[in-house]
């Protein structure tokens, strides 16, 4: 039972394009689910922290009297996690996966770093010290024994990262064939954190199509954004895309000439960009890394943003 963190976005926003919004400190102990409830009910949700500002302005927020520690909208989930490369950018893909039989297995919820043994992943305690590889785009070091959280601080601070994606992981087997027939560290992981506020950044590139499918099959849908708040929110993480763009849930259809979202709501608010949307019959919404509203083409392949 702690003190705790809002996000207090509503009348607290400079005009849309870039602006920051609110921390808000309460200082009522409760429970991070009471916690959850009453900042939903009277601000927006827990505080999320995207970047070292987001985290400098939450610091800022606390009474200089206040020295103790507070609840943020980051909570470890125990179903639908995923697995992620460490390095930015490296995209984990399952059909090619090299799992040994059997796993991965996350065996007691606590297995969820994994070690590469002659050609094979296994999933692993992350507290257990082994030998790792780090990267940096082109050079490779084998290193010896660390967890590897330390694993992974050590790679990102003398090298770029620890070593991530079967391209790399194929080219440490050819140059170091020995090395690869003992137990390593790679930066694959199972994320088994996430927001309160329930928007998600997929960093993979897919069709409109594809990627509503992906989100109705792993999550509920594509994000919708019917107001301020949303908008705030969404343009948050599309600043974090790997692509220029994101798909939204937002489609246009020629029978009826007019926009939609594809959870039913009506296009009532919207942040389009000059000259937009304009009504192409094969076009969806997408937004800029800026939070701007465009029209792209629905075979274009990017990254997109699911809702819970």
């Amino acid at each position: 039972v702690v003190l705790f963190f809002s996000s207090l976005l509503s009348g607290q926003c400079s005009s849309i394009g870039g602006q920051l919004c609110d921390y808000h400190f309460i200082g009522y102990e409760k429970t991070w689910e009471e916690a959850q409830k009453y900042c939903r009910k009277n601000h927006t949700d827990l505080a999320t922290v995207s970047n070292q500002t987001d985290m400098q302005r939450l610091l800022n927020s606390t009474t200089e009297q206040y020295q103790g520690g507070a609840w943020i909208g980051l909570q470890n989930k125990t179903t639908n996690t995923v697995c992620r490369w460490s390095q930015s950018g490296v995209e984990f893909n399952e059909t090619e996966s090299e799992w040994s039989p059997g796993q991965p297995d996350n065996k007691g919820n606590q297995e969820i770093c994994v070690r590469m043994k002659n050609d094979k992943w296994d999933e692993e305690s992350c507290s257990t010290k082994s030998n790792f590889i780090c990267y940096d785009g082109e050079n490779m070091w084998y290193k010896n024994k660390m967890t590897w959280p330390e694993a992974q601080s050590y790679c990102r601070e003398n090298h770029t990262d620890l070593i991530s994606g079967v391209n790399q992981l194929k080219d440490f087997k050819t140059q170091y064939p020995n090395h690869a027939k003992t137990p390593v560290w790679i930066g694959l992981f199972r994320d088994c954190w996430s927001w309160s506020d329930g928007m998600i950044l997929i960093k993979k590139n897919m069709t409109w199509v594809e990627a509503l499918s992906y989100c109705r099959d792993h999550y509920r849908d594509l994000v919708s954004i019917t107001n301020q708040d949303e908008q705030l929110w969404v343009q948050e993480r599309a600043k974090m895309a790997s692509t220029p763009y994101v798909w939204l849930g937002l489609r246009y259809t020629c029978t009826l000439d007019l926009w939609f979202w594809v959870t039913g709501e009506m296009v009532c608010y919207n942040n389009w960009g000059p000259d937009q949307p304009g009504d192409d019959c094969t076009t969806a919404g997408a937004m800029d890394r800026e939070g701007t509203w465009v029209k792209k083409d629905d075979d274009n392949q990017l990254n997109f943003i699911c809702s819970k």
